[in-house]
């Protein structure tokens, strides 16, 4: 799942000892577990190093609360799996006895002074055991920051697609709009010629309505100019028709 980093947490410094089942049964005690990986080096043996996912991200935030851990008198390092910035808190597995260590630094000191056989097989043994132990260590870096790394890609390409995803939607709000400038575009234009023709109608009804107007006046002058012809007739027959005749 691609949440399981923010449930994982890496446990070093494990005692040789411990295996799987009981290492999985004493994480259980925070909380129920969905896989436990105690590393093993290529003879089976166990690196001292473990990742454990929890169900639940409260199993991850118990653990982590209640540190430290002790195991046969070790000290459990307990940390995120994706924290590994920390490096020099990775320690490999120390000597659980201070003065055991004061010894162990003796006893190279008398081996590099000493030509004996058995000094030497010892000082070659001690060689060895800690650079099995600086390669787990190293082992166990890698793997903290192969995690962290996965988990840097997946928040990338999660970003990415929703990047994506909001440059498709923005592209398809930019066409509706365009679309809708278009439409308000094409009515106002089809309002605006049909205006344009609305106002040339009114023009020319106006100017039929004025030339039927003037030529109504000009027949109304016409008829008044005839009614004063007609009337002016009249009255000089009127006026013929009293004047009395001489008498001859």
């Amino acid at each position: 799942m691609a949440d399981d980093i923010h449930r994982r947490v890496f446990i070093k410094n494990i005692p040789y000892e411990i295996n799987d089942v009981a290492l999985s049964e004493w994480c259980s005690t925070f909380g129920p577990i969905t896989r436990c990986d105690l590393k093993r080096d290529r003879f089976g043996n166990s690196r001292g190093f473990a990742f454990v996912t929890f169900a639940h991200i409260d199993g991850h935030n118990n653990i982590l609360s209640k540190t430290p851990h002790y195991c046969q008198d070790r000290l459990l390092i307990v940390k995120t799996a994706c924290d590994y910035t920390n490096t020099n808190e990775y320690q490999s597995n120390p000597s659980p006895d201070p003065l055991s260590q004061t010894t162990s630094s003796l006893s190279i000191n008398d081996n590099l002074n000493s030509t004996s056989m058995n000094n030497s097989f010892t000082f070659d043994n001690m060689n060895r055991n800690r650079l099995v132990s600086l390669r787990d260590e190293l082992d166990a870096n890698i793997e903290c920051m192969q995690i962290a790394h996965d988990h840097e890609i997946k928040t990338l390409q999660d970003k990415l697609t929703r990047e994506k995803k909001l440059l498709k939607e923005a592209e398809e709000l930019y066409k509706e709009a365009e679309e809708d400038w278009r439409k308000v575009n094409d009515e106002n234009i089809r309002l605006r010629t049909s205006l344009i023709k609305n106002v040339m109608q009114t023009f020319n009804i106006r100017k039929d309505l004025a030339r039927r107007t003037k030529e109504q006046l000009k027949k109304c002058t016409q008829i008044e100019k005839q009614s004063l012809e007609i009337k002016s007739t009249r009255m000089m027959s009127n006026f013929n028709e009293n004047i009395p005749k001489s008498k001859t």
